[in-house]
Order: structure tokens, then sequence, then C-alpha cells
């Protein structure tokens, strides 16, 4: 692609870090998926089974532990638990899981099943005017906000409260193991349609006709209005302080 072009014109190094996107998108992690290749790639406890494990590939050149122009100059790789014999036979299984034939028709099988079901739970939000929908990308899913609202972080304990505890991480992605089959997905919409239902009657949802902007100046104002309160007391503390260690000075000299 344009990037890997790009970057061995300008004689850099492309480093894909897959710790995350590594064999969840495809057999072939992040580079399979958007068809480039990277010239070192990261890997984490994917890689090892679930284990705690860390993995840096790339070509000998780059992995040399030592500079050929100054043999003396080593790079240093150390851990506690480097080469840990339970974590090689669990990553060795691992590898042998990925090679094995059947394994890509797994990864389709499970994009296909995804896919069905963001575009089966976004018939349904949209059949009952919820204002939520689901996108995604390989076995990765998100749920996307349709208008402006102050409580949307509410759905995660709404959710909870279905039975689906959310692990939210940074931008709310969500996974889907290769092993879901069809009623997993059904489950899990219906628990995500009677959670928007609740949200929707309990009157987290109310249309705000302002807008996102006027929503976030409120919002804003009020941050203003909390943050003035907490200086003014802290003004009120330190002048009461020191009137009072002034009364102190003033009662022991008299």
């Amino acid at each position: 692609g344009k990037l890997k072009r790009a970057c061995s014109e300008a004689g850099v190094v492309l480093v894909f870090d897959e710790v995350y996107t590594g064999f969840r998108l495809a057999p072939g992690g992040a580079q399979e998926y958007f068809g480039v290749q990277a010239d070192i790639v990261c890997y984490g406890k994917t890689l090892g089974g679930g284990l705690p494990v860390g993995a840096v590939c790339g070509p000998s050149h780059l992995m040399a532990r030592t500079d050929p122009s100054k043999p003396l100059r080593v790079a240093y790789v150390v851990g506690t638990f480097a080469a840990h014999p339970v974590v090689m036979e669990t990553m060795a299984a691992f590898l042998r899981w990925l090679e094995a034939p059947g394994t890509p028709a797994k990864y389709d099988g499970a994009r296909a099943r995804v896919a069905r079901w963001v575009a089966d739970t976004n018939a349904a939000l949209a059949a009952e005017d919820l204002p939520l929908r689901v996108a995604s990308y390989a076995t990765v899913w998100t749920m996307l906000f349709q208008r402006p609202g102050r409580y949307h972080w509410m759905l995660q304990y709404y959710l909870r409260d279905e039975g689906v505890q959310l692990s939210w991480v940074g931008t709310g992605r969500l996974n889907f193991s290769l092993d879901w089959e069809e009623a997993h997905f059904e489950a899990l919409r219906a628990k995500l349609l009677a959670a928007c239902r609740r949200m929707r009657d309990d009157g987290w949802w109310w249309a705000d006709e302002r807008g996102n902007a006027a929503i976030k100046w409120q919002l804003a104002q009020e941050l203003l209005q909390a943050a003035t309160a907490r200086v003014t007391l802290w003004w009120w503390r330190a002048v009461f302080g020191r009137l009072y260690r002034w009364s102190a000075v003033i009662t022991r000299t008299i």
C-alpha cells in the first residue's frame, strides 16, 4: 500500500503494534486485513493463548542483537519470565491452531455472523426508534448514539442489569469471540434492546431540541460553576483559618 511505499522510500521502519489487532482481524492480523506488510510487528498475550507474553518479530537485519559496525555493542533482552516453558507451550499450541487448514474458515464464519448481527440489530433499533446503532469491522464492534444526550453513559448500567458486562477501553471497542454462535448473538441483541427500552422509558433519552452545541455549552457552564464554588470554598477556608490563627496569637499575647 501507499503507507509501505512511503516508508520504504523515506528509509523509515514501519512498525505495527498488533497487541490488540494481531490474530483478531484476521489470522495475519491488521497486516492481512489491510494488505500492508510491516517491517516490525509486536504481539501480546493472544499469541500466548491468553498467558502473559510479548513478542517482537521482524527481519534479521532489524532484529539482530549486535551492531555490524560495532561488534561489542549488544542489545540485551531480559525478563523475569522470558522463555517460560508453560508460555512457550501455549504459544506453540496457538500457532498450530492458527496454521491448521480449517482456521481461515472460522474467521470468515465469525465475520459473517457479526455482519448479520449488526444488520439485524440496527434494523430492530430503528424499528423501535431507539437512538442507538452498532457498527463493526471483523469481530470488533462498538455502539454509536444517534442524537445528542447528556446521559448516554447510563446505558452501560442498564446493560449490566440485563446481564451484559461491558469493558470500556478508551474508544469503547468491544470484541466477539470466534466461538460465538447464532444463539449467543440473539441473546445479546435481546438484552441490548431491553436495556435501550428501559433507558428510553425511564426518561434518560429525552430529546433536546437545542442540539449538541447547546448541551456542551450548558455542561461547560455547570463545570465552571462547580469550579467557582470549590475556589470560593477554598478562599473562605483560608480566610477563616488565618483569622483563627490570629485570634490564637492575640489570646496568647493578652
